[in-house]
Parts: C-alpha cells; sequence; structure tokens
C-alpha cells in the first residue's frame, strides 16, 4: 500500500484517585502525517463542552470606532495598488474587495474583504460571500503573478475571529504571494514530488481513494472535491478537502469556488453546533504546476478549553512543533459525515 497511516502507542501506568487509586493505564497516539512523517499526537481527555466567546458587543464597539474594512471608511483609509498590479488600485467583485496589507506577511500581501457587514456570524454566511471573496482573492493572485512570476508561493487564508488570530472583526481573506515557500508549502511540495517519483501517482488522489474505501475518516464528495479529517490532525480538528484533478490557480473555476463554499456552509453549521466560533482557513493553490501536488483548502477550529479560557496551544505546539488533539479523527469525520448527509436530504427535500 503506497499510503501509510502509521500510529504508535504510548501507555502510562499510574494509580487513579478517580478510581480508589487503582493502578491504571491510559493511551496517547502518536500518529505520522502519510505525506510528510510529521508527528502530531492524540489524547485521552475530554475535550467538554465548550464555552465560547460572544463577540457581538465588542463587534458593535469596534463598528462604531470606525472599523477600516466598512463601506464608509475602505476607500479612504485602505492603501492602493501600484497601477502596474491593478490600474484603478482595488480588485472588485461584488461587495468583495481586495486591496494590500498595510502590514504584509511577503513580498505580496493582500487582505479580501467579503462584504460591507462588520460582523458575520458563522452561521449568517452565504455562497456568495464566501464566492466573491475567493473568486476576488484569485483574480489579485493571477495579477501579480503577470507582473511577478517568481512569486510562485500563493494561498489564500482566513482568520476567522479573535480566537484565530484576527485583529479585526469584519471577516477578511489574507492573500499571500511570495517567492519564498512557508515550511507547510516546502514541505508538502517536495514530499508530493516524492511520492509521485516512488509510486506513480498523486498522493492526493490515492489519499482520497484509500479514505473513502476505508470510510474511517470520509466525509463526503462531489465533482469538484473530496472531504476526509487528516489522519494526523494539526489542530483539534482539521477538515482537509482535496481538488479533484486541479493542479494550479488557473484551474479554480468559480464553479469549484461556488461548490467549496456551499461545502463551508455545511462545516460551519456543524461547527456552530458543537459550539466552535472561530477557526483557521488556507486554500494552498500554486500558480505553477509543481509535480504530484494538487489544490488543497485545511481548516481548522479554534477554541479554548476550561472555565478559565485556558488556550488549546501549549508547549508541544509552540517549542515541539508537534500539535494535540483531544478528539479522534475518526469520531469528528463521522459526525461530519452526518452534517453532510443531512444537509444533501433537507437540500433534496427542499
Amino acid at each position: 500500500m503506497a499510503i501509510q497511516f502509521r500510529v504508535e502507542e504510548e501507555w502510562m501506568e499510574f494509580y487513579d484517585p478517580t478510581k480508589d487509586w487503582q493502578l491504571f493505564s491510559r493511551k496517547t497516539e502518536v500518529r505520522y502525517c502519510p505525506l510528510t512523517g510529521d508527528t502530531s499526537r492524540i489524547l485521552e481527555y475530554p475535550l467538554g463542552k465548550l464555552n465560547p466567546p460572544d463577540y457581538r458587543e465588542i463587534a458593535e464597539k469596534t463598528r462604531e470606532l470606525g472599523c477600516p474594512f466598512c463601506p464608509e471608511n475602505l476607500f479612504q483609509v485602505t492603501p492602493r495598488y501600484p497601477e502596474k498590479i491593478h490600474a484603478e488600485g482595488r480588485f472588485k467583485r461584488g461587495e468583495a474587495v481586495v486591496f494590500p496589507n498595510l502590514y504584509p506577511y511577503g513580498k505580496h500581501s493582500g487582505v479580501a474583504i467579503f462584504s460591507g457587514r462588520h460582523y458575520v456570524p458563522l452561521d449568517e454566511f452565504t455562497e456568495e460571500m464566501l464566492t466573491d471573496g475567493f473568486l476576488v482573492a484569485k483574480d489579485c493572485l493571477e495579477a501579480i503573478h503577470r507582473v511577478d512570476p517568481a512569486s510562485i508561493y500563493t494561498s489564500i487564508n482566513w482568520n476567522y475571529m479573535p480566537m484565530a488570530g484576527a485583529s479585526i472583526i469584519h471577516p477578511h481573506l489574507q492573500v499571500v504571494a511570495t517567492p519564498h515557500p512557508s515550511n507547510y508549502q516546502r514541505r508538502t511540495l517536495s514530499a508530493a514530488k516524492q511520492f509521485l517519483e516512488n509510486h506513480g501517482n498523486s498522493y492526493y488522489t490515492l489519499l482520497l481513494q484509500e479514505e473513502r474505501e476505508r470510510g474511517q475518516r470520509w466525509i463526503c464528495e462531489n465533482e469538484s472535491l473530496g472531504w476526509v479529517h487528516s489522519f494526523a490532525p494539526q489542530g483539534q480538528m482539521d477538515i482537509l478537502g482535496i481538488f479533484k484533478g486541479m493542479e494550479t490557480l488557473a484551474q479554480l473555476t468559480e464553479e469549484k469556488v461556488r461548490q467549496m463554499a456551499k461545502d463551508l456552509l455545511v462545516i460551519f453549521s456543524y461547527l456552530k453546533e458543537n459550539r466552535f466560533v472561530s477557526f483557521n482557513l488556507s486554500l494552498f493553490v500554486p500558480v505553477t504546476p509543481s509535480p504530484g501536488y494538487q489544490a488543497h483548502v485545511r481548516l481548522i477550529p479554534r477554541t479554548t478549553l476550561g472555565m478559565i479560557g485556558t488556550s488549546e496551544i501549549n508547549y508541544f505546539k509552540v517549542l515541539h512543533n508537534e500539535p494535540l488533539s483531544l478528539k479522534k479523527p475518526e469520531e469528528t469525520a463521522q459526525e461530519l459525515k452526518r452534517e453532510f448527509e443531512k444537509h444533501c436530504a433537507l437540500t433534496e427535500n427542499g
């Protein structure tokens, strides 16, 4: 089998005061990413009922103070691109707008606004909002590539809400094009090329085939994407959508973006139902083809733990570069699968 789902189990023994001081063993799973070999750990720890913050009050305050992304301020306070990138300085599609980031993440760093609404809860995003937002980000990346073909490492990213690193409540995407890959891009591009050389097929295509057959982490698929839960998650959940047969930005059609938007709305519904109110998302889609690589999107919900709002990220992730998950990927995948099935049933009956 080309794809290896490697798990190593570690067991710790101790006398448990919650079990009348009986000798007890508890397991930790060390999982290896089938593509890169990077490890993550699955802990037997009760996630418990989440207590998400209510952002409505702070959203109203920040709007009143003068949000730079709201329509009344947007074109007065946000920067413009040079004419060589866009004649009018900003990219527009529907209500969506892209402009340069005042504090860039790299050589080309843009901000994409979905709509004029300052605060959009998870269950109030629309297909049009998401479609226009991602498409206008694509427009920006294509224009940058025409001007600077050396900035080949491209991505469209989303920090939704402060818990995920958003400094502004108004929902927005981060558009990045740079000649220097991120660690994730460097490792996955290299590993995908090596996998193709070793096995004669794309890792991403084989992963969908294998996960579909196993069913453990399989969520759903359509003509554009296949959705699975990552075997070695990078967070409490790690939802992976692989675009079928799509290698480059030019192949990201409106139809594919719209399908991704529809799927994301179902995922958002699941997150809200489980009391998640924040997430990080990245769409990795190169402007030039790379052997064995396929465009894909990853979404990781963000939360805090317990009554004192403990960060889910501790020394293991920050200093050991090894993420921890308190819930098995297989459980999340089955729950999400049912969410998609429920949504399909509602659509057919509606």
